[in-house]
């Protein structure tokens, strides 16, 4: 069977690996100039610079861990932010050192309305009480934790030790892949199957309209002098930008200047790549309608944050792939 796979991130990698190994005819097509998607990483005047933001590995699935571990060795990575607030600067998640730190405990009330509002409206661009629970339930419960990370009791939390972009390259050993090229240049290929893992909304041409999206712009600095922890979070509304990180920490031991990266984060507008669904408001109501099509669509798979318009995190794409594909 002859399988195009449209775009070239986590899940279309993942799911042309799985294809192959079935003895399937494999081919990639992508419009950027990279592989991985937004999990490129490059190697930018020394640093290990992570081009759309940082992406820690995180997951307790030993199957999906297996996987990639055929194709990358890891180093650890912990998640420890420090936060700009009200109180000066702090450690985040909330726990019992943030509470040392501030000289007594927050309420609930509190926790929401210093650390996680500002924080929380400058990221998806609306008012915290119009966000989805299924976003702000995603803030850890880590009052009781001494030093928590940020994805604290999760087994495996790391990188790959020569970064993303190498790991996928490993991944897409003796697959045919097509970088740089039209948005519609895989309808012009015949195939038996196509997995598609771009934004849904694109593939039926916006007839039900177009699905929101928050994006990201990221300023990147040139520094000789290395941030004293790796994020610094901003949970205040006296910025724009939501954190702001250091990519020499992706390398142990890294010496010498450092980028340093604020990131803003934006409504998506035409030419702006899509990070984050929108998936309270208008968005839900929208995929319903896309979704509907995309069940009478039997040559096509659907897959990944954009084509099922949910928020993944990279185990979590990568686990969707295996599920689907038998």
């Amino acid at each position: 069977m002859k399988v195009n796979v449209v775009g070239c991130g986590l899940s279309g990698i993942t799911a042309a690996i799985l294809l192959k190994e079935q003895g399937h005819k494999v081919e990639v097509f992508e419009t950027r100039t990279h592989i991985g998607g937004n999990c490129y990483d490059s190697n930018t005047n020394g640093v290990l610079l992570h081009n759309y933001g940082p992406h820690i590995f995180h997951t307790d699935d030993e199957e999906v861990f297996s996987f990639l571990s055929r194709y990358t060795e890891w180093n650890p990575f912990f998640l420890r932010p420090e936060g700009d607030t009200y109180f000066g600067r702090i450690s985040l998640p909330y726990s019992k050192k943030t509470i040392a730190q501030i000289g007594r405990e927050l309420s609930a009330e509190e926790i929401q309305e210093y650390l996680f509002r500002d924080y929380s409206e400058k990221q998806w661009g609306v008012p915290f009480e119009q966000i989805s629970s299924s976003i702000t339930g995603r803030i850890p419960k880590t009052k009781d934790c001494e030093n928590p990370t940020w994805f604290e009791g999760q087994k495996y939390q790391c990188v790959p030790r020569l970064g993303y972009t190498e790991m996928m390259k490993n991944m897409l050993e003796g697959i045919k892949v097509n970088l740089g090229v039209p948005k519609d240049e895989w309808r012009k290929q015949k195939a038996d199957l196509i997995i598609y893992t771009g934004k849904i909304d694109e593939y039926y041409d916006n007839i039900y309209g177009k699905l929101p999206y928050r994006s990201l712009t990221f300023h990147h600095r040139t520094s000789t002098k290395k941030q004293e922890t790796f994020v610094i979070n901003d949970n205040t509304c006296f910025n724009d930008y939501t954190r702001k990180y250091d990519h020499s920490y992706f390398t142990p031991g890294h010496e010498g200047q450092t980028i340093i990266t604020k990131e803003y984060p934006k409504e998506c507008e035409d030419g702006d790549i899509p990070f984050y669904p929108i998936t309270f408001g208008s968005g839900a109501s929208i995929y319903k309608k896309y979704k509907v099509l995309s069940e009478d669509d039997p040559g096509v798979l659907f897959l990944g944050r954009l084509a099922t318009y949910k928020y993944l995190d990279m185990w979590m794409a990568i686990k969707q792939v295996m599920r689907n594909i038998k």
